[in-house]
């Protein structure tokens, strides 16, 4: 049986995404947004520790910074109230896969989703 290039990639991806590795390239379309992948998403910064993202403001982040936290559901005002989004109540076992991809990008995974960072 012969098989297409197309579909060969896609069933690939499947298999890759059922076993929870997520490979992504290009770019994906979130609610009519375009998203860069990880491996486009160039603009954002590596950081040491997870709660240097808590020293920054909204307005220094780079504008990939801005998406992947706001598909953690952050905004600016909420980022400036000092109130938490959504996500940051959730387990890591409890995030979407976007929202994990996105947490990933920002520095996160599953040991140091849950820090407790001075205030």
């Amino acid at each position: 049986m012969k098989v297409g290039f197309r579909y060969a990639r896609g069933a690939a991806a499947a298999t890759l995404a059922l076993a929870g590795l997520v490979i992504l390239t290009g770019h994906l379309h979130v609610r009519n947004e375009l998203i860069s992948t990880a491996a486009h998403a160039f603009e954002i910064r590596t950081i040491g520790n997870v709660c240097n993202w808590d020293n920054l403001d909204w307005d220094e982040l780079s504008s990939d910074e801005k998406r992947a936290w706001a598909l953690l559901g952050w905004s600016r005002a909420l980022w400036d109230s000092g109130n938490e989004a959504a996500s940051s109540a959730k387990d890591w076992d409890e995030l979407t896969p976007l929202e994990q991809n996105a947490a990933r990008w920002l520095g996160y995974d599953a040991q140091n989703w849950e820090a407790s960072c001075p205030r």
